[in-house]
């Protein structure tokens, strides 16, 4: 039925810990009363990577345990409260996020993390800088940070944390555990151990709507009971899944396992899939914004304006390169699979086409249980099947119809960029540049008419033809804007934007059209999208009494076109197709004990310290107006008008669209520092002083 959460036995990885920082640990006391919730930093459900070994020598019988209890969500969630207990946090922060840093499969998403962990706790003058780092591992993060930007090719491997972690663990076990070991917390943490890894079942949920519905595969909106959390549940008959994938059994499970692998801000969150005997279920993030077909529909002008276009073809961009380092080709990009979130970024979803997922490259990592998708030379993969859909494929897949299976050439993750410009093509100008559809052109639709009446072979050869002579754009897209769309639509996948052997997807980050993004900052989500999509009101009533009670009700609108019996089990030989179903996202766990959220508020300022500067240079004057401060002002004054800050502080960030209140923390930790013997405040330093 369910799927013990799996927790690695032998994790072998070192970090270290750094002196209490005073400052930082008032900030996240702070941080801890009630206020507006935080800034969301990028999604980190990333898979598990080789743990780190370090090379000094075994480790401690104190120190294994130590490990042990920081790679399980479970332990993660009592040292890390134990060790803010005696402030301590900042060295449980950053181990935390090296393992993540470790565990990220995407090249470009590990080197972001790496700048992001450098400056929040490396840096000199970081906010939660480690307070037992060597002026010399500074030096050599310096310089290793700066080569990432600067040589060419240079990436941020796995163990290019490695020098720093060496002796934390150690620190770590001296300076937190063995105190722990001593404390209640302990004994509390080995309860909780024993009561946490039971089954995710049918009976975790509330039943609250039904989102869609298909032959054999409903969507349902789903509430999970012990933490509140919305979810859309894709629950498949597997009676129904075996009859699709008769020919390739070994399919079944395609659709979930690259949705397991793929982690990535852009990319659909998977954060359960389990099973009852008749059924085979994934839970993952509930989307609520819509598609961009359906903002296109939206828009009054018919097309969306190129600013708007721009940030969602870097994301979109982002997404299918993530999938492509993975090996992984999309084939099916069009505006009704890019979803919006409620922040306004794009979610990549429905992998119900996406291929070159090989589970037996699924490489088992030492000891602890879990796997690592280690492609080779995935770009240079050529798939054969003539999959996608019409009036986004690639020509090179339009081709392959022509002629038989032997006789393909094939093609390569080349069509995702083509499908991307197509994407693009159609949301800045209205309609697609190749399609038989028109643009609402009456004697183009009746020529249309004629043409549908004709072959599918001959309908593909006409297709070719009209690629082959280009696109002509409307007046209103720009000169960079053609230019990126035309690039994108070459027919030669060789010379196609984003697709040279060269440079790869550096080619496509490159190009002007995309001169004002910030790549760094927008792969770590610290790009604000300005155009938040209109939510329909999220349901919150429980309607269905149980599970069985939501299929009946659906079974009894639906009985008129049921094809298949919802209820009939597969035989046992046909269950073992199902073996490896059952998964737990560690990091949905960890999310689920507090540890994200947690995670989330240390990023506070390193969001607002990754923002424009021309922000800052434009509204500062402003906010200091807004909250009735000089620049500078007296030490008594400051602290008397302290106490009045926070309601005009947050209506004054809120104006600026940065409304939370850990700014008013940080400047309440200012005013406490006696940074200023001569009795004054200066407000600009205490900008500069948190980064700003």
């Amino acid at each position: 039925m369910g799927s013990a959460a799996s927790v690695p036995s032998n994790p072998n990885s070192t970090l270290r810990l750094q002196t209490p920082s005073r400052i930082v640990a008032a900030f996240l006391n702070l941080a801890n009363k009630p206020h507006h919730a935080p800034l969301v930093a990028a999604k980190t459900q990333w898979k598990i990577a080789q743990p780190y070994g370090g090379n000094h020598g075994e480790p401690s019988t104190n120190e294994q345990e130590l490990l042990n209890m920081l790679h399980d969500p479970v332990g993660q969630k009592h040292i890390g409260a134990f060790a803010k207990k005696i402030l301590t946090s900042e060295t449980f922060f950053c181990w935390v996020e090296i393992k993540e840093f470790r565990e990220a499969p995407s090249i470009g998403y590990r080197k972001s993390m790496a700048k992001l962990i450098y400056r929040k706790y490396i840096k000199n003058g970081s906010t939660m800088a480690l307070g037992s780092i060597t002026s010399e591992l500074i030096a050599l993060y310096d310089k290793n940070i700066a080569d990432l930007d600067v040589k060419h090719g240079t990436s941020a491997t796995v163990d290019f944390f490695d020098p720093l972690m060496n002796n934390i663990v150690a620190d770590m076990c001296k300076s937190t555990f063995l105190r722990f070991k001593t404390s209640p917390e302990y004994e509390a943490y080995k309860k909780d151990l024993k009561d946490t890894y039971n089954k995710v079942t049918i009976e975790d949920f509330e039943y609250l709507e039904l989102l869609g519905s298909g032959g054999f595969g409903r969507v349902v909106h789903a509430r999970k009971k012990s933490t509140g959390k919305h979810y859309a549940m894709k629950i498949q008959l597997k009676t129904g899944l075996l009859d699709e994938h008769h020919d390739q059994l070994s399919q079944i499970t395609s659709e979930k396992d690259i949705l397991q692998i793929c982690h990535n801000p852009f990319v659909l969150d998977m954060h359960y899939s389990f099973q009852t005997p008749a059924h085979a279920i994934i839970v993952t993030e509930l989307v609520r914004g819509g598609d961009l077909g359906d903002v296109l529909k939206a828009s009054r002008d018919g097309y969306l304006h190129e600013d708007r276009v721009r940030l969602y073809a870097a994301e979109i961009g982002m997404a299918i390169n993530h999938m492509h380092e993975l090996g992984l080709v999309y084939r099916d990009l069009k505006p009704g699979n890019v979803l919006l979130g409620e922040d306004g970024h794009v979610i990549l979803a429905d992998m119900g086409l996406a291929a070159g997922f090989d589970p037996t490259k699924l490489k088992k990592v030492g000891d602890s249980g879990h796997y690592r998708y280690e492609p080779v030379m995935p770009k240079l993969t050529r798939r054969k099947t003539t999959v996608g859909t019409r009036g986004y494929m690639a020509p090179e897949i339009i081709s392959g119809k022509l002629v038989k299976r032997d006789q393909r050439p094939g093609y390569t993750f080349a069509v995702d960029f083509w499908s991307l410009g197509v994407t693009m093509f159609e949301l800045m100008c209205g309609f697609q540049p190749f399609s038989m559809h028109s643009n609402g052109n009456f004697f183009q639709e009746v020529a249309n008419e004629e043409i549908f009446r004709l072959s599918p072979r001959t309908q593909h050869k006409i297709e070719l033809q009209k690629m082959a002579q280009g696109v002509t754009f409307p007046q209103h897209l720009t000169r960079n804007a053609q230019d990126f769309l035309k690039r994108l639509l070459e027919v030669s996948p060789e010379h196609r934007l984003g697709c040279n052997s060269e440079k790869g997807f550096a080619e496509f980050m490159e190009h002007s059209f995309f001169e004002t993004i910030d790549w760094e900052k927008l792969m770590m989500k610290h790009i604000d999208s300005k155009f938040k999509p209109a939510l329909p009101l999220l349901s919150d009533k429980k309607i269905y009494n149980s599970y069985e009670h939501m299929m009946s009700h659906f079974d009894m609108r639906d009985k008129d076109f049921i094809r298949h019996d919802w209820y009939a089990d597969p035989d046992p030989e046909m269950q073992k197709h199902f073996d490896t179903w059952d998964f737990i996202s560690q990091y949905t766990l960890r999310a689920e004990l507090g540890i994200a959220k947690e995670l989330d508020e240390t990023n506070i300022p390193i969001n607002l310290q990754v923002w424009p500067i021309r922000t800052w240079t434009c509204s500062m004057g402003n906010l200091f107006a807004m909250c009735g401060f000089s620049t500078k002002q007296s030490r008594e004054a400051s602290f008397n008008k302290a106490l009045h800050l926070n309601d005009s502080l947050l209506k004054a960030l809120k104006e600026l669209g940065l409304e939370h209140n850990h700014l008013y923390a940080l400047y309440q930790i200012f005013l406490a520092m006696d940074r200023d013997k001569s009795g004054e405040i200066n407000m600009l330093e205490f900008f500069d002083y948190i980064g700003l």
